[in-house]
């Protein structure tokens, strides 16, 4: 008979449990569950109606632990059987046995050290759980299949397990009394075909479930988080998590419970949606900023794609230099990759623009969740300095056969100006695929590159925008060339509206190879379009066009997308048969709806609608002055966006200053479906101050630091600002818009303003700086860096000021400890500099006595110091502090009179009554 084994061929690594991490049931032998648990356990949690879960789910509880991993693809292929060395791995990592090495039990052709299978086999030997399959010839047959009367005598004997006299299975004669013990223990099914070959399906469900042994009535919920109204993340108490879907919105800032079930298990959770926010603005490297938010947000709200790419709207992050001296950037132009969930935009500058200095970041209130909700505007101060250089993540080529690209996936965006490139030896053009990250660069060879080969690849100068150079310079790294002769696939093919579809492919595409070559078909077969193709945002998506006139009466149409079979991805790999995808329009009865309106000097009104529209041609649309209640209807309209969603007017010589209110007239804009939704008539405010005839900046004209406030537990700074028109009020109060010692203002500063004079255009801000956050008397650099006017002009040079801030911190007795080198002197240690100390200002208690010191001085006898030295006497000298006659010796700054009359060189006066023991 043979008792078993599962395997995991190394590099397939089906279970690569990670080394001794697991310890579920710590060592074997000290297993100390009994029968009637195990039996009541097992039935329960396998079995039973409120426990069941699937092999795959099983197989993911345990890759959770580090218990299993799949193959290479990512995927379990829990549909094939093990072998007995898979299942020696399982079995050693599951029960915590200790893995063996430098032993060679077995005869088997490929048994040695560097076999990854041994220290499993030998584990399982060691601890009686399996043995050879050919004891004479001592073959364990590591590569042989495991059946599952194996995996049932394992079991058993690993869980102690009692074999019942009466059984009711398919196992052999010898087998028998085991596989009725994992049956009863609820581990297999009892119409399980024990003489089979065990699938991985089976042996991961019984590994759950023996995992789960004494664990399952403890499982309980260690948090859940809300990341949307309607999705909450919940971790439990063996670090697995769960995603639960409400049907009910949470409201946030209210603590919800909300139920659901796991694993077809019950569960409770308290959980409070927390308001959508700003998390975070940071800088990983000179040329992009990260913005990440608490939900997902709609990427429409932050970006609109234009002919060169996804860019950020106009004005909705800004991005201000705090010094003259500063790198100057534009968020205008700024690329914006958006996270897969949602909660987090890359933001690239465009061109050679890069941070370098200190910045003030504000992104304003006009970003939605997904969910609608507003995210309150949110301002950050954020210092760069880049001195991290580039290094290489990656070096790729893929081919059919040959290719003369390479592909170099770098550590952060790269200049190509300069860039030197060799690939074996060979120079090589440096440029940057369409589509492709700052972070990528593409190497052109002028030779062929084979698939299967490996050439050396060398970059000079490679350089980030802040300037640094990679080391080594040049930068070394190989490449071998992968082999792609698939054909490419659909992804997903998806209706949008009554007339186009998107399409995914797997790789990126030839678009020649599209144009022509997709039809639509009716049920019938009959052609009825050659659908126009547009590229989309990658090279994998595009979207098609149908060219029907109409749809049918029924408002329906069924039909199939065929692709030809010379559509061909960008390595030449053909289709080579036609490929057909369902698709089903149905009639577009929603009109377009205004989403946003914004106005941008140079460029006029911009309106954004929720679908691709036309322009209606219609007149009516009328801008009214909030303020003087005048019409301007010199509108024109000039064109609309690359995604079709916005259309731009040109507003005539009136200029757009302040508050306005824009009416829109209805058939401004018509939907492309074939309804032609029409727009309805709609009213909508527009800012036109960033658009102001004023281009004029304000000025600062002082900061002054307010000597009269002395006494306050503030220091006041007052700042002073002008301007031709009207300063921006939020601008002078928020903190951000000042700096301390290039730094932001410390915590607990705030700004208030002096009441305005009648008429003027000057305004006194009070920057108020907690005196206690000040540590240090010296000379501050104050800087005024955003203070803007409500045209949105700001400061042309920040105002600086250098102004002196006192200490107000009390000194603080820190320490008092005997003397390392001299145990007859005694050390006082001060938080600071300090001065006016005598031996008055203390009181000294020797054994329980108050006493008087015989010496109280500093080093030199300085008259300012943060050390003391103090020694005592007694009727035979001086007193040894370590020796046995000093059992209790402590030190207290006096708080009774006389009071201790000690301060800093500042003039703050001790903390009084603070005591220390010594001993």
């Amino acid at each position: 008979m043979s008792d078993m084994s599962y395997t995991t061929k190394e590099k397939s690594q089906f279970m690569n449990v990670q080394g001794g991490e697991k310890k579920v049931m710590k060592k074997i032998l000290s297993v100390a569950l009994s029968t009637a648990m195990a039996f009541s356990m097992f039935a329960s949690v396998a079995f039973g109606e409120t426990a069941k879960v699937t092999p795959q789910q099983a197989f993911d509880a345990l890759a959770a632990k580090g218990v299993v991993n799949g193959f290479p693809d990512g995927k379990a292929h829990l549909d094939k059987d093990l072998t007995r060395g898979e299942f020696a791995k399982i079995v050693t990592k599951l029960f915590g046995l200790t893995e063996v090495t430098g032993k060679l039990s077995y005869n088997d052709k490929g048994y040695n050290a560097k076999n990854w299978a041994v220290p499993y086999i030998e584990a399982v030997t060691a601890a009686g759980l399996m043995q050879g399959q050919d004891t004479v010839k001592g073959i364990f047959n590591y590569n042989g299949k495991v059946t599952v009367e194996e995996v049932a005598k394992v079991l058993a004997i690993a869980l102690k397990l009692e074999q019942p006299t009466t059984t009711d299975n398919s196992a052999s004669v010898w087998a028998k009394g085991y596989a009725q013990a994992v049956i009863n223990a609820g581990l297999v099914e009892k119409t399980a075909n024990f003489k089979a070959n065990a699938l991985r399906s089976l042996v991961v469900e019984t590994a759950y479930y023996a995992d789960q042994i004494g664990k399952v009535p403890t499982l309980t919920v260690a948090s859940a988080e809300a990341v949307s109204p309607t999705k909450v993340v919940v971790t439990f108490s063996d670090k697995t998590t769960a995603n639960v879907e409400l049907t009910t919105a949470l409201v946030a800032g209210v603590e919800t419970t909300i139920n659901f079930k796991h694993l077809e298990k019950d569960y409770t959770a308290k959980v409070t949606l927390q308001a959508p926010k700003v998390v975070s603005v940071t800088a990983p490297n000179a040329k992009q900023l990260v913005v990440k938010f608490n939900r997902a947000i709609d990427g429409e709200t932050l970006v609109e794609n234009t002919a060169n790419g996804a860019k950020l709207i106009d004005e909705v992050v800004k991005v201000t230099r705090v010094n003259n001296s500063d790198q100057l950037v534009n968020a205008n132009n700024a690329n914006v990759v958006l996270a897969s969930d949602g909660t987090e935009a890359w933001i690239t500058f465009a061109g050679s623009e890069y941070l370098k200095g200190t910045y003030t970041v504000v992104i304003k209130d006009s970003v939605k969740t997904t969910a609608g909700e507003a995210i309150p505007a949110f301002t950050n101060l954020l210092t760069v300095a880049d001195t991290t250089a580039p290094t290489v993540a990656s070096v790729s080529s893929v081919a059919k056969t040959t290719t003369n690209k390479v592909y170099v996936k770098l550590s952060e965006p790269v200049k190509t100006a300069g860039l030197i490139a060799y690939v074996n030896g060979a120079p090589a053009s440096v440029s940057r695929d369409t589509y492709a990250p700052l972070d990528e660069v593409t190497l052109n060879t002028g030779s062929a590159l084979t698939s299967g080969a490996t050439y050396d690849v060398s970059l000079t100068n490679l350089t980030d925008y802040a300037g640094n150079v990679a080391n080594p310079n040049p930068t070394k790294a190989s490449v071998t060339v992968t082999a792609d002769s698939a054909a490419p696939t659909i992804v997903s093919a998806t209706a949008e509206g009554d007339k186009k579809v998107k399409v995914v492919f797997n790789k990126n595409i030839d678009f020649n190879s599209l144009v022509g070559s997709v039809r639509l078909l009716d049920p019938n077969g009959e052609l009825k379009s050659v659908m126009q193709i547009n590229a989309g945002v990658d090279g994998k998506t595009f979207i098609l066009t149908s060219t029907m006139a109409s749809l049918p009466e029924s408002g329906t149409f069924t039909g199939t997308i065929v692709f030809g079979a010379s559509v061909r991805d960008t390595l030449g790999n053909t289709l080579g048969t036609a490929l057909s995808q369902p698709i089903t329009f149905t009639k577009d009865t929603v009109a377009p709806t205004v989403t946003s309106v914004t106005y941008k000097a140079g460029t006029g009104i911009t309106i954004k609608f929720s679908e691709e529209v036309t322009y209606g041609n219609v007149n009516g649309l009328t801008l009214i002055n909030d303020s003087t209640g005048v019409a301007n209807t010199d509108l024109v309209y000039t064109g609309r966006s690359n995604d079709g969603k916005s259309l731009t007017f040109k507003v005539g010589t009136t200029a757009v200053v302040g508050a306005q209110t824009l009416r829109l007239p209805a058939g401004l804009a018509a939907d492309t479906s074939y309804a032609k939704n029409k727009s309805a008539a709609t009213v909508l405010p527009v800012t036109g101050s960033s658009a102001s005839t004023d281009t004029e900046r304000p000025t600062v004209i002082s900061a002054v630091y307010q000597t009269e406030v002395e006494t306050s537990a503030d220091y006041v700074i007052r700042v002073t600002a002008t301007d031709n028109s009207e300063l921006n009020i939020k601008s002078l109060q928020d903190n951000n818009s000042y700096t301390l010692a290039d730094a932001a203002l410390p915590v607990g500063s705030y700004v208030t303003l002096l009441p305005a004079t009648s008429g003027s255009t000057t305004r006194v801000a009070e920057v108020h700086i907690p005196k206690s956050s000040i540590s240090e008397t010296k000379n501050y650099k104050f800087t005024v860096a955003g203070i803007v006017d409500t045209a949105g002009n700001g400061l042309d040079v920040a105002f600086e000021q250098v102004i002196k801030l006192g200490d107000r911190v009390r000194p603080t007795l820190s320490s008092a400890v005997v003397s390392a080198s001299d145990s007859k002197t005694m050390i006082l240690t001060f938080s600071e500099v300090v001065k006016n100390a005598d031996a008055g200002d203390f009181i000294f208690t020797l054994n329980g006595t108050p006493v008087d010191p015989s010496s109280f001085a500093t080093i030199g006898n300085a008259s300012a110091a943060d050390k003391f030295y103090v020694t005592f006497n007694d009727a035979n000298g001086v007193i040894d502090l370590n020796g046995n006659t000093v059992y209790t010796l402590s030190v207290k700054v006096r708080d009774v009179a006389p009071i201790a009359n000690i301060t800093d060189v500042e003039g703050n006066k001790v903390n009084t009554g603070t005591s220390i023991t010594v001993k």
